[in-house]
């Protein structure tokens, strides 16, 4: 590339990161802050067009979890097509959401002081949500039943047939048993702030504050390999799960890393945090690359029971 064009791309996204600033500061003297209205387009810019997204939604699973309000959500509308509405408020299924992002400012944080004895953080309602291996779905080779029974009963017995035929060569046939690239998938996490606080050791994958004149951008685990990232995104915390030993068994993990790529790698420098942004956040939403397959079963069980259980109430 022309090294002149380089130079105005780099310098588009320095205005635009002032412009943001300066957005960010006027909203800051707002006795009701709008922040997700100024993040919404910058964020818009930044992920492909596949993705929407959408401001003040909540997110839920097929256990009848429900998120706190989510200030963005970034999520592939056309892989997953459920939206549940209730009037003009959306209720998205964690299956579908790449990325969630809290705006906080001062207002808010105090009115979150003032009013503790909450059971849960924002940052656990986002947590305790989980995704269900419970699909019924053609894919290239055929139809695929991604129910977790299933998978991990075809799991064992491909095991057993390849304990028997293994061969000690190092060009062996013997197909090893089949895993699976996403067993339970969570969105990034972004927070972006105006609050003066330590950040190092942040929960959120990312922190986006401003500083009145400067954006600052912070990643706790920038330095984690990219194989790391992908084993936390893709195969999130089975301990949660009744099933977990089975998850384990299924996921495509490896103790060892394949890469040393990071996301540090990707920083263009500290003079311009959006286009840093682009390529770091981009290549999070590249190692989750498709939501995992939606489990219609499980979310029509979620409401069934609801439903029986709201008629029995009423029946008494």
């Amino acid at each position: 590339m022309n090294e002149e064009v380089i130079t105005k791309l780099a310098k588009n996204y320095c205005n635009l990161e002032q412009t943001l600033i300066e957005e960010l500061n006027i909203d800051r003297q707002s006795n009701v802050s709008s922040a997700e209205e100024i993040w919404q387009p910058v964020f818009r810019r930044i992920v492909p067009t596949k993705f929407n997204v959408e401001k003040n939604v909540y997110i839920i699973d097929s256990h009848q979890n429900v998120s706190q309000k989510v200030s963005l959500a970034i999520y592939d509308e056309q892989y997953t097509p459920y939206i549940f509405n209730y009037g003009t408020i959306k209720y998205i299924p964690i299956e579908a959401v790449a990325a969630v992002v809290l705006c906080e400012n001062e207002k808010d944080k105090k009115r979150e002081t003032e009013g503790q004895g909450a059971e849960e953080t924002w940052l656990q309602s986002i947590q305790k949500l989980k995704t269900e291996m419970n699909a019924y779905v053609r894919i290239q080779s055929g139809v695929l039943d991604t129910n977790l029974e299933s998978l991990y009963k075809k799991f064992e017995e491909e095991k057993r047939t390849y304990e028997k035929q293994k061969c000690s060569e190092k060009n062996c046939t013997v197909r090893k048993p089949q895993k699976q690239s996403q067993t339970s998938t969570r969105p990034i996490t972004i927070l972006c702030t105006a609050i003066d606080n330590n950040f190092e050791d942040s929960e959120f994958d990312l922190v986006l504050k401003n500083d009145e004149s400067k954006l600052k951008k912070m990643i706790p685990n920038e330095n984690r390999s990219l194989d790391k990232w992908s084993d936390c995104l893709n195969h999130y915390c089975h301990d949660r799960y009744e099933n977990k030993d089975k998850l384990k068994a299924l996921a495509d993990t490896s103790e060892e890393n394949k890469s040393n790529r990071t996301l540090e790698s990707l920083n263009v420098g500290d003079q311009n945090v959006l286009l840093s942004l682009m390529f770091q956040l981009n290549q999070l939403l590249m190692l989750i690359n498709n939501p995992i397959f939606f489990p219609h079963e499980s979310y029509v069980k979620a409401f069934k029971e609801v439903i029986s259980d709201a008629g029995t109430k009423k029946s008494k």
